[in-house]
């Protein structure tokens, strides 16, 4: 190949390069992301974040955009939208994660991390105990309620024991989701007289049971009084 085919070539080579370039130098900024925020910040998994970028054309012409949001650096939704000049929108996009860890969440040139962490384990509080009426006669019932709510971040599985002087007497077993309320509800009565003390928990009360009033034995009764034929103060009438 002589000297004169191989420059043809080069140039030949070169023009539509140098076209590109040209095009590129003269191609106007497609859009522009002048606000952008993450909602919230921290997440568990199977939780939902909100993406919120507004977007604005700053071409002199009407567009339509693609625009997706990035997750570490891999488009997991898009969104259309068609602007005139100057005009702007605000998109909104969820993103949801199974697995703990830091994410990169992108749209446009702007960029934030997203935390997602394994929720906490289900965690029961007991409150509001209430025992009524705190004092009974033999075999007259004590109803015993409390407030159960699981403050944990998870779905979990709870057993409340009642116990009467230590032992336990009764008990009730739930199965609730994070934030979820139970009330529990035990009746119970005893035959015998004494002071109960009552324990749910972490929380505890007492009732009493009366001793039974003393057995009355058999008085011969006077018989009732004649009617008076006085008048007041003993005087005739």
């Amino acid at each position: 190949m002589n000297k004169k085919t191989a420059c043809a070539i080069l140039i030949l080579t070169l023009i539509p390069i140098s076209g590109l370039l040209m095009a590129c130098a003269e191609a106007k900024p497609s859009y522009q992301i002048t606000s952008f925020y993450v909602t919230p910040a921290t997440i568990t998994t199977g939780e939902k974040a909100t993406v919120q970028a507004e977007v604005k054309n700053t071409n002199s012409e009407t567009d339509t955009y693609n625009i997706p949001v990035m997750v570490n650096g891999i488009a997991d939704n898009r969104k259309s939208v068609t602007l005139a000049p100057g005009q702007t929108e605000l998109l909104t996009f969820e993103v949801t994660r199974s697995r703990a860890g830091a994410y990169k969440i992108s749209v446009g040139n702007k960029e934030s991390t997203l935390t997602v962490e394994n929720p906490s384990p289900a965690v029961w509080q007991l409150s509001n105990l209430q025992i009524t009426p705190d004092r009974v006669d033999i075999c007259e019932s004590v109803v015993v309620t409390a407030n159960l709510i699981n403050v944990g971040g998870n779905k979990g599985s709870y057993t409340a024991e009642l116990k009467i002087d230590g032992v336990v007497n009764q008990s009730q077993k739930f199965t609730a989701a994070a934030g979820a309320k139970c009330a529990l509800c035990f009746k119970i009565s005893k035959s015998l007289p004494g002071t109960y003390k009552v324990s749910l928990g972490s929380l505890s009360g007492e009732f009493i049971v009366n001793e039974p009033p003393a057995p009355v034995f058999d008085v011969p009764v006077a018989p009732p009084c004649p009617p008076s034929t006085e008048g007041p103060c003993g005087y005739g009438s």
